[in-house]
């Protein structure tokens, strides 16, 4: 069993846990099939079944189109693996077919705007090929805001206040009370697309630092405490008068996470505001603050190494490069922390580095919670085509999927792999439960609100300071913002 978060979290955080993070074990009143887990007495949390009646035959093909993000399918496994995460999908699939004669087919794009494309096409031209999508957060949200998509809400047999789907995600997406787009256990990429810290526990020991789990435990992991610890490791390896990948830090970082940063100290671009509208709140004086602290840190590049930013040419790495420093740099403890997802811990699974997993600081101890950007760049959501032709039945078939992911998928991955294989402590258990509990979506990054997604990014390369970038592009994202509010609320209109 996974260790509890009660230490870590104050009783109000503990509320709206995240049905992604499986917080939920497998039901106990179960009968084992061949291929699946099949249940005889549903929980309370569990699709409407009764709804089958009025359904009739739902068998056939269910197509739905994956986008590019990560290159994880949560709906694909051609047959039974060695690994728990794909015999897991496997397994719900098999469910599937076996219990309601349904076979779950994906489309994959190879692009990032392949399946905007596609989706954006059919609902011009009046039709659908596909009963869902999962789709990255930007093309997602341009969906949205066009009008293309379903409100989840209003599909019949779905319903997202059950705990596999993420109520964090119902509070954060929701705009005038629509949910176009969600996750949940239906699938965990967003899992593994969440942010975090590894850290090197040899070198903390080495320079004599304190434990960074019982900082955190005391909530007193900061910005602050980080950049103390960071300051005090850096070393010109080879003595050749260059900072680069042969070198020592106190922390790898990339450029990601100059956005990642602002739901660490618990910001965003654009709130839901409580009259549901979007609003943008990207600038005041705490996130100025929290900017100037965090640039001044990683911009100290005798101590912090950003392994997508070439030092010599200023410019960019390319990807060939980069994503092998940075695996090898961590492994050969050239760096003490290392901001990244968690997309990167199987990496270092036969690594001989004691490492350990940290969620992201606070940017001070008067912040009361810990907070965990998604990747913007990598993590999809399950959507609907407005052009769906059978509503009823996508709705109770995304709502089964989910459910069986609850059981199965969720497991899988937080348990069995996560867990099981990748970890080496029981500290980086309970991390997982903090980090998963109080993650952030910001509808201001995934809208791309006045291009802040792409200019927070390139602050590391173009030295920007918080008020330049906001003010360059503030007009720009008030215009947005005011059209995304009419968009959401000329599709209220229409349906009244």
């Amino acid at each position: 069993m996974k260790k509890t978060i009660a230490l870590l979290l104050a009783a109000a955080l503990l509320c709206p846990l995240f049905a992604a993070c499986g917080e939920k074990q497998p039901d106990s009143t179960t009968t084992a099939s061949s291929e699946t887990t099949v249940e005889t007495t549903p929980p309370e949390d569990a699709p409407d079944y009764a709804a089958l009646e009025a359904l009739g035959d739902i068998s056939g093909e269910f197509r739905i189109l994956f986008g590019y993000g990560f290159k994880q399918n949560d709906f694909k496994a051609e047959e039974e693996s060695s690994t728990a995460l794909e015999a897991a999908i496997y397994r719900r699939n098999a469910y599937m077919k076996d219990t309601y004669n349904i076979d779950i087919v994906t489309d994959e794009m190879d692009s990032r705007t392949q399946a905007y494309d596609k989706l954006f096409a059919e609902y011009n031209a009046g039709d659908s090929t596909y009963d869902a999508a999962m789709m990255r957060t930007a093309e997602v949200a341009k969906l949205a805001s066009s009008g293309c998509l379903r409100d989840l809400n209003d599909m019949p047999h779905m319903d997202l206040s059950r705990d596999y789907w993420d109520q964090r995600a119902n509070a954060d997406l929701s705009i005038g009370g629509r949910m176009y787009y969600t996750t949940g256990d239906i699938g965990v990429q967003d899992n593994m697309c969440t942010h975090c810290m590894l850290f090197n526990k040899e070198m903390v020991r080495q320079y004599g630092f304190d434990d960074p789990y019982e900082l955190v435990k005391d909530g007193k992991w900061t910005l602050e405490a980080l950049g103390t610890m960071v300051r005090a490791v850096g070393e010109d390896a080879n003595q050749d008068g260059i900072y680069d990948e042969n070198d020592v830090y106190g922390l790898m970082t990339w450029l990601d996470n100059v956005q990642a940063i602002l739901a660490g100290a618990g910001e965003r671009v654009c709130r839901v505001n409580d009259s549901g509208e979007l609003e943008l709140t990207l600038y005041n004086e705490r996130v100025v603050n929290l900017y100037d602290d965090f640039t001044a840190l990683i911009y100290d590049s005798s101590h912090v190494f950003n392994y997508q930013y070439d030092n010599k040419t200023g410019d960019r790495s390319s990807s060939d490069v980069w994503d092998k420093n940075r695996v090898n740099m961590f492994n050969n403890n050239q760096a003490m922390f290392y901001f990244t997802m968690l997309t990167t811990v199987p990496r270092h699974r036969d690594s001989t580095t004691d490492f350990g997993i940290l969620p992201y600081p606070k940017y001070d101890e008067n912040q009361e919670n810990y907070g965990h950007g998604i990747g913007v760049n990598q993590c999809t959501f399950i959507c609907v085509p407005e052009m769906v032709k059978n509503d009823a039945r996508t709705g109770f078939v995304l709502e089964e999927l989910s459910y069986q992911g609850k059981k199965l998928l969720t497991p899988a991955y937080y348990e069995q792999t996560l867990i099981g294989q990748y970890t080496r402590d029981e500290e980086s258990a309970e991390m997982l439960d903090l980090i998963f509990a109080t993650r952030v979506y910001d509808v201001g990054l995934y809208y791309n609100i006045g291009k802040y997604k792409d200019a927070l990014a390139n602050m590391f390369v173009n030295r920007r300071t918080l008020t330049t970038v906001y003010e360059t592009y503030r007009e720009s994202a008030e215009q947005t913002v005011a059209e995304i509010n009419a968009a959401f609320s000329s599709q209220d209109g229409a349906e009244k």
